[in-house]
């Protein structure tokens, strides 16, 4: 009898197991590693403010752009549906999430490393936004989020030491800066849009003061969220009595 060819000696179960609790403890420890060296909330992270501004301006370009109300509202529903699930997702699973940290590193910020990030409330404040208020004020709601909320934190992070501390996390010179861009974003927008005189300086105060007002409250819901949905409920109110004047 000729002699027995040797076969490949296939992996145990227990091997497999093995491996995949080192990367699990692999991922682990490098999750970790970015939990301590990502930019917090008080540093500049310039490249996030960026992006912040950028998405934005992306959604009102398409909502003035002329995108129908409810392709508008299912683009925007289906962005979240995706953006909640791949979160839950990455919280669950030590390797996705060091992956989707290492893809989007620029723009994260240390204390999301274990927790949802900012980008489903930035999508759903905007769907909000879209879905319940009227196109104006939709459309300055999330010029405020876009150009007001990054503006606010930069000039407050610059000022930090030579600035009255109004708030944890808020000061005089960030809150002030805010309602000077949010002002500022809905003088040029209802300008366009034929607003003038009075009206046009009352509306524009309104819009600094709802921008600052909903970027200081002390809520315990991410500002992406909460500085559309909260300026926006200010400014309908205020279109509103501004028919009764």
């Amino acid at each position: 009898m000729g002699d027995k060819v040797p076969q490949p000696i296939e992996p145990t179960e227990s091997a497999s197991v093995a491996k995949s609790s080192t990367d699990s403890v692999a991922a682990i420890r490098l999750v970790e590693y970015w939990a301590r060296t990502l930019p917090v909330r008080s540093e500049l992270h310039l490249i996030r403010k960026v992006w912040h501004a950028t998405m934005g301006l992306i959604v009102v370009a398409l909502y003035l752009g002329g995108m129908p109300h409810n392709l508008a509202l299912t683009i925007l529903g289906g962005l979240f549906i995706f953006s909640i699930t791949m979160e839950l997702r990455r919280l669950r699973n030590p390797a996705l999430n060091e992956r989707c940290i290492r893809f989007f590193g620029p723009i994260i910020r240390s204390n999301e490393v274990n927790r949802i990030s900012g980008m489903p409330y930035y999508i759903a404040s905007a769907m909000i936004a879209v879905a319940i208020f009227p196109r104006d004020v939709a459309v300055l709601s999330m010029l405020f989020l876009a150009l007001g909320d990054p503006i606010s934190s930069l000039v407050g992070i610059l000022c930090k030491g030579r600035s009255v501390k109004i708030l944890p996390g808020k000061s005089l010179h960030g809150t002030a800066a805010g309602f000077l861009v949010c002002a500022a974003a809905s003088w040029f927008y209802l300008q366009s849009e034929g607003w003038a005189g009075l009206d046009l300086i009352r509306m524009v105060l309104l819009g600094g003061f709802a921008g600052a007002v909903s970027e200081l409250l002390p809520l315990e819901l991410d500002d992406n969220f909460t500085i559309p949905v909260v300026s926006g409920f200010i400014l309908w109110l205020g279109f509103i009595a501004m028919q009764f004047i």
